[in-house]
Parts: C-alpha cells; structure tokens; sequence
C-alpha cells in the first residue's frame, strides 16, 4: 500500500506545501542511503548521504563523498546502521560535484526519489533530507534564497550538517531538484546546494530509467506476492440462495429498481459480499392482483445467489507492497 499512497501523493497534494516534511520522509526514507568511506581495517573514514534513483539501485551523491586507494564506499539503505552494500563507482561530473554509483544487484527492485529540474525560485520552500552528523535520517526545511550564486550553486537559508553532503533537496511537489553540497569545494558553504540538471544528465548519459518529473513506475515482478482486493476475485467462502420481495405496491413501480433496493438492503454491513441474480423471470419476477374498485397492486419477486467471503487471487501487485 505504501506504492500507492505514494503516487497519490505526487498526483493530489494540497495545501501550503504540497507535500510535507513527514511525508517527504515517509515516502523516501527506504530510498535514502547513509554512506560510509571505510579504510581496509573496516573504520570509517568519512561519511555523507545520497538517494537512490532507479529500480536497479542506481545513486547520486556528490562526488568529494569519495573513497581514495585501499578504501572502499559502503551504503546502508534508510538508515546509519543495518546491512552495508559495497556500491560500485559509475560515473562522476567533478565540475558539479556529482558522482553516480550503484548498489549490488537484487532480486528485489529498490524505492526510488524521482527528479525534477523545473525552475526553482528564490523563496521556494525545500526539504533537504539527509543523515546529518550524530543523528539519524532527519528532514531540514529550508528556503532558496539564491539561484545565481557564483559557483552555480542554489543558496539556501540554515545550516546544513556535512553529514548530509550527497542527500536530495525537494521542492513542494516531492521531487528532488538539487543535492546537498555540505562543502567540499573551496568557498563553498554547508548551506550550498547543487542544482539537478547535471544530475539528470549525468543519469540519462548512462540511460538510468529514473523518475523525471514522475515516480518511478514499478513492474508487477517487483511487487510482493499476496491475495489483495485489487486483485480479483478467485473463489467465494460461502454461496448461498437468497430470495426476498417488495410486498404489494402500486403500479408503477420498476422491478429492476426494486430488486436493487432490496439487493443493497440485504449487502448493508457486508461490503465483501454480492449478489447475482438469477437470469429470467427466476431472478426478477412479478405477481399482481386487483381490489375490489379494479385498482391493481404489485408484488416485486428476487431471487439470486448470495456470495460472500471472497477468496482474492494469489499474485505480484502494488496492494502486496514492495517484494522485501
């Protein structure tokens, strides 16, 4: 369910800002990496942040989060501490302070942060998310105070720890539209954020399928396999036959009307439950008579098969969340 409130999230949101920094955090935190530098005996050496874009595990970061002879880059998916995957180095754009890394293969597909390089203005409310220093992953709204700085970064207002060099800004709709720099280059300051742009050209030069402009959409095999609502009906519980009437009536009345009446009267409290009615006069069905004054009455006659306890198919969808 997490998938799906995800893209409703990106396509309805309301209010101030369009989507907040609780659910920037739930929607992205199993897409943000903590990543480590680690010398040859395991110890750390340094230590950022980066976001991961694409189903196939592939992360930005900033490229001065880099590990040097006889070290390596680990990241820990959503969190400081948890299994370490060595990432392998893709691609760098040192001018921007970009790099491109990718996780190990998996036979699950990974959450993805989806990109955006629409224009951004001074005062646009951002949330920089990243694993700052001593803490865990943690949201810093922050606001664009300038988009002409001369080292081409966008300037944002607070300061940001250098634990978070390498995590994803958002703007209002929950795309990422910078990186957090978190120096690293001289003159630069902890509140210096890179732009997206390079990013993304960076990501379709290696034909990454990211998410521009929109989430990421997931392929069944990446859904975990279970019986949900979405996914039809395979069987029922329990089948039963159900008869009621109208009693007498008026002319006038539709039988068809009159049987759904009574067929929603009967469902009221089972929303698991249907009836379908029998075909012919079987299923809707109608008796009359006159009084003494010639005026004629009706009596409306249903009948069909009560089914509840439905049974859902067995398969891969988003109802089942992601295959963990």
């Amino acid at each position: 369910m997490k998938r799906l409130l995800r893209v409703l999230l990106f396509v309805t949101s309301s209010g101030a800002f369009g989507v907040t920094p609780s659910e920037i955090v739930s929607i992205n935190s199993h897409a943000i990496v903590y990543l480590e530098v680690e010398n040859s005996a395991g110890e750390m050496v340094t230590h950022g942040s980066g976001f991961i874009v694409s189903q196939d595990g592939y992360v930005l970061t900033v490229n001065h989060v880099k590990p040097l002879a006889g070290q390596q880059l680990v990241a820990v998916i959503g969190q400081k501490s948890g299994t370490k995957f060595p990432v392998t180095f893709r691609d760098a754009d040192e001018n921007s302070d970009i790099a491109l890394w990718q996780l190990p293969q998996s036979a699950t597909c990974r959450y993805s942060v989806a990109v955006s390089d629409k224009e951004v203005k001074v005062l646009d409310r951002v949330v920089a998310l990243g694993f700052p220093e001593n803490e865990g992953l943690a949201p810093s709204p922050i606001s664009i105070t300038n988009t002409t700085s001369q080292l081409g970064f966008y300037k944002a207002d607070g300061l940001l720890s250098p634990g978070n060099s390498g995590g994803p800004v958002f703007n209002e709709g929950g795309f990422a539209i910078a990186l957090i720099e978190g120096g690293g280059i001289p003159g630069s300051q902890n509140n210096d954020l890179i732009p997206i742009a390079p990013a993304i050209a960076l990501l379709k030069k290696h034909s990454v399928r990211a998410g521009f402009d929109k989430p990421v959409i997931f392929a069944d095999s990446c859904y975990a396999s279970c019986r949900a609502r979405e996914n039809g009906i395979e069987s029922w519980g329990s089948q039963t036959e159900w008869h009621d009437s109208t009693g007498w009536m008026d002319g006038g009345s539709d039988p068809v009307r009159e049987c759904d009446k009574l067929m929603a009267a009967r469902l009221v409290g089972h929303p698991d439950s249907e009836i379908e009615l029998f075909p012919g006069t079987k299923g809707r069905d109608e008796d009359s008579k006159k009084d003494v004054l010639g005026h004629v009455s009706y009596m409306y006659k249903c009948g069909g098969t009560l089914r509840s306890g439905p049974i859902y198919v067995q398969k891969q969808s988003p109802g089942c969340g992601l295959w963990q």
